[in-house]
């Protein structure tokens, strides 16, 4: 897990089950992941940095813009979206590699965070532990995901 908050790792790497923690290794670089054909992205990737992946990696991503895919020999998964709620009226949106009437998983987020009044937020590091509330407001209020 490449992140500058060591931290950060270990709250994530303490609520692992006991067979995914003793794999979580901790990094602040790239190059680890030269070992590694499965990368989760959760920041932009340039490409020098998307080289050190070997042949055949995915790419799952979770970072708006999407990764520029420079490597014809890995596989880069669709970003998460949402449907949003079909009673929704006058709604105006242009996310860049959605179909009319979906958006970004993280900008649903930020409407479900709004309609239900919380004043936390999910820019940067996401608190992780509140995902599934998360989820469950989004279907409560509509949203499906696509």
């Amino acid at each position: 897990m490449m992140t500058k908050s060591k931290e950060r790792f270990e709250k994530i790497r303490a609520d692992a089950s006991d067979t995914a923690a003793p794999l979580l290794q901790h990094t602040e670089t790239m190059e680890p992941g030269t070992k590694c054909n499965q990368w989760i992205v959760g920041r932009f990737c340039n490409a020098k940095e998307q080289a050190l992946a070997p042949p055949g990696t995915t790419f799952h991503q979770f970072v708006v813009p999407p990764l520029q895919e420079t490597r014809p020999d890995c596989v880069y998964t669709d970003l998460p979206a949402f449907a949003l709620p079909k009673d929704v009226k006058d709604f105006k949106t242009c996310e860049m590699t959605m179909e009319r009437g979906c958006v970004h998983a993280c900008h649903a987020g930020a409407i479900v965070h709004a309609l239900e009044g919380w004043d936390f937020h999910e820019v940067g590091a996401i608190d992780y532990t509140k995902i599934d509330m998360t989820w469950e407001a989004a279907m409560k209020h509509g949203f499906a995901l696509k």
